[in-house]
């Protein structure tokens, strides 16, 4: 073979319903010579920044224009090693702008990459955006988050049925930037085949939308369609964050050599080593503790000690005070209220901490999740376009009630009709056209 594989990509990023500004960047690097891809592969990035408005989105952009300019540019002997070494260079790049400006001090930003190549997938991952890969009806996440949540499931304190009770979502432990120096897991080579569907993404979309949700839809829609409907669906039930995608869709793929550790379907690959940085060290050291010294407290209280309660419970929020100072995450940027009262529509379905209780491994791929049953998928489009309709026709919007018509009609024949595909894409259409008009009205940067 004498050209790279036939892969068709998109890549959407948008500012979400509650953010002033996007800290989200992305870049895409394809190559164009069958050597340049076999040696380096095609490259996708994704980066949430963070650490205040204009300090988040410097720290993504810096990300997204160092890195693949490292990653090409280098002559390493593997694509693992173009990988690591080119994270390392972004970090250092984002740390030393830091270091030049005093406002810039803690910026930093997740980053997530994966290389597609002769060597199959590659993936260099910092912090908790995600990488997944849709193959056979099976959604399977190839990153470990690098949370408080996940590591303190990892370390065996907290289980994926209660970590939600104990710990914020929202903290991570590991970022590009704020420390000179920063464990980078590289996870593969996983095996690429024709039909696969790859997709990097950021946490605003992956706090709002499920992974059986998702898989669905890439596994349905061509990549444009299902990266837009992705992120209108984040919208729609809060977009309480920024929220990229970008989705890979292969459609031929020569026969990788060596071939990657997962050639068969689903067999296990061993992860790079997970480490903490400083921060996230000492976020989740503060964490412990303060499960620690509540946990004591309760105890004394049990047995009457009410002064070693109290020692315990202060000792205890000191301790969740700490942790939370050390965690890199940005606070949320208050941002006026959308005037539509409904927009959060649909209920976060991931406060549960369903996401985290399907097939939780400590080995690549760290959870898998099967998609293949539609029926859950076309109940929530219907509900989501349902209750869009019934807003616009309330608010007396400017759409053609005639064409959602039917678009809707020709969803519930395919449905009918056993075509789930079909009712998806008519859903997607309803629920794109409606949620154009929403940003319209709430804001003058439609989704991009």
């Amino acid at each position: 073979m004498t050209s790279p594989p036939i892969v068709q990509y998109a890549s959407r990023t948008d500012v979400g319903m509650r953010r002033a500004a996007n800290q989200d960047s992305l870049a895409v690097r394809m190559c164009s010579e069958f050597h340049e891809w076999s040696q380096c592969g095609h490259l996708f990035v994704v980066a949430d920044g963070m650490g205040g408005h204009a300090v988040g989105d410097l720290a993504s952009r810096i990300t997204v224009e160092t890195l693949p300019h490292a990653y090409f540019k280098q002559d390493a002997v593997s694509v693992e090693t173009r990988l690591r070494q080119s994270i390392f260079a972004t970090n250092k790049a984002i740390n030393d702008r830091a270091r030049e400006n005093r406002e810039f001090e803690g910026m930093g930003t997740t980053c997530s990459v994966l290389s597609l190549s002769d060597r199959g997938a590659v993936v260099g991952h910092v912090g908790d955006s995600r990488v997944y890969r849709v193959r056979k009806g099976l959604m399977q996440q190839l990153t470990f988050d690098h949370s408080l949540q996940w590591e303190m499931i990892r370390l065996g304190r907290a289980t994926a049925e209660n970590v939600e009770l104990f710990h914020p979502r929202n903290v991570i432990t590991r970022c590009l930037g704020p420390d000179l120096s920063v464990p980078v897991d590289v996870e593969g080579p996983f095996s690429v085949e024709a039909g696969d569907v790859f997709l990097l993404c950021s946490d605003g979309l992956t706090n709002h939308v499920t992974d059986e949700v998702a898989g669905g839809i890439l596994a349905s829609l061509p990549p444009a369609d299902s990266s837009r409907l992705l992120i209108n669906l984040a919208n729609c039930r809060g977009g309480t964050d920024n929220s990229t995608a970008i989705v890979i869709h292969v459609e031929s793929y020569p026969q990788c050599s060596p071939v990657p550790r997962d050639a068969t379907a689903f067999a296990d690959v061993q992860p790079s080593a997970t480490r903490l940085s400083g921060r996230g060290f000492f976020a989740v050291l503060f964490a412990a503790l303060a499960i620690t010294c509540l946990t004591l407290g309760g105890i004394a209280a049990a047995f009457g000690n009410l002064l070693v309660a109290t020692s315990c419970g202060i000792a205890s929020g000191i301790s969740l005070l700490l942790s939370l100072r050390f965690r890199p995450k940005a606070v949320p940027l208050p941002v006026p209220a959308l005037s539509l009262a409904n927009m959060d529509m649909v209920s976060d379905v991931q406060k549960d901490g369903s996401a985290l209780r399907s097939s939780f491994r400590t080995t690549s791929p760290y959870r898998t999740v099967d998609c293949r049953d539609m029926g859950a998928l076309l109940s929530i489009l219907d509900e989501v376009q349902s209750e869009l309709v019934q807003a616009a026709r309330d608010g007396d919007w400017k759409v053609d009630f005639d064409e959602l018509t039917q678009l809707n009609r020709q969803a519930l024949m395919s449905q009918q009709a056993q075509k789930p595909e079909r009712a998806i894409r008519a859903w997607g259409r309803v629920i794109d056209l409606l949620m154009k008009e929403i940003y319209q009205r709430t804001r003058h940067n439609p989704a991009s």
